[in-house]
């Protein structure tokens, strides 16, 4: 199965380590034996997809820098088309201590930009249209009133297009799409998006399934010491291949929901 992966990339930067307070005037200092890397959003949503031993190009943007390079290494066979266009490449830091968060740094410049819509458009006319389209919309740049022209022209190919939304001003873009897939606080400040389905992801309580009036709930089985980074991006995957593999919204929600409850089960990265 081939996939098309359009939107935000990024490099997930994570430390764990321990606080130290007042460490050589520093106002907060954490300490750890290493940095761990992944890809980011929609080349987090690549590397799973990838995994399920799936096709996957990648249409997004980087920057002429190490995050550049770091994330070439992780993405490794994925036929991607990432071009230095950026003026660095997103980057997501987070630092760990004492089982929390402690502090998070984002290093992103945030320009609208055409080519990764543009680029799959073209070699989806070229080639033979992918099997499934995933949209990976963070806000960074790639979406907007700019490329709706282009978005209509790849939801008409007639293939599965799953949209991971942020809420914004210009969903009218995604009008026509198979589906959306925000989380319940992204669901709430959605005004409106016009695509077939709406399935909104509940957490631990798995989803909701929303077509015209109806509503279907999609339960999902508890998880212990989940790790939750990336679990959105992973109930994505698993939604898009389900409809790929030809089920229906909610066969393919309940294939979603089991993907990304063994994606939250497992150290990051295990399923990449």
């Amino acid at each position: 199965m081939n996939v098309f992966v359009i939107g935000d990339v990024m490099l997930d930067v994570q430390l764990q380590g321990h606080f130290r307070e007042n460490y050589e005037g520093a106002a907060l200092c954490i300490t750890g034996p290493q940095w761990q890397y992944h890809p980011g959003g929609a080349a987090n949503v690549a590397a799973l997809l990838r995994g399920m031993g799936h096709q996957v190009s990648l249409f997004g943007l980087v920057g002429p820098d190490w995050a550049a390079s770091q994330l070439q290494h992780l993405l490794g066979r994925i036929t991607h088309f990432c071009k230095p266009l950026l003026p660095a490449t997103i980057v997501k830091l987070r630092a760990h201590a004492q089982e929390q968060l402690i502090a998070r740094v984002d290093c992103e410049a945030i320009v609208p930009v055409t080519y990764p819509v543009e680029a799959a458009l073209e070699e989806g006319c070229s080639t033979t249209p992918p099997d499934a389209v995933v949209f990976s919309d963070y806000g960074k740049g790639v979406f907007g009133p700019h490329v709706e022209q282009a978005v209509q022209h790849i939801i008409e190919w007639g293939c599965p297009t799953v949209v991971d939304p942020r809420p914004c001003d210009y969903l009218q873009i995604y009008t026509g799409a198979t589906a959306a897939t925000p989380n319940l606080r992204e669901f709430q400040q959605l005004d409106n998006i016009n695509t077939q389905y709406v399935v909104v992801t509940h957490g631990e309580k798995g989803a909701v399934v929303h077509s015209n009036s109806l509503t279907r709930e999609i339960p999902t089985q508890p998880v212990n010491n989940a790790q939750i980074i990336g679990a959105g991006d992973s109930f994505t995957c698993g939604l898009a291949v389900g409809l790929a593999q030809g089920r229906d919204i909610y066969q393919a929600a309940e294939f979603a929901v089991s993907y990304a409850g063994d994606y939250v089960a497992q150290p990051r990265g295990a399923l990449y």
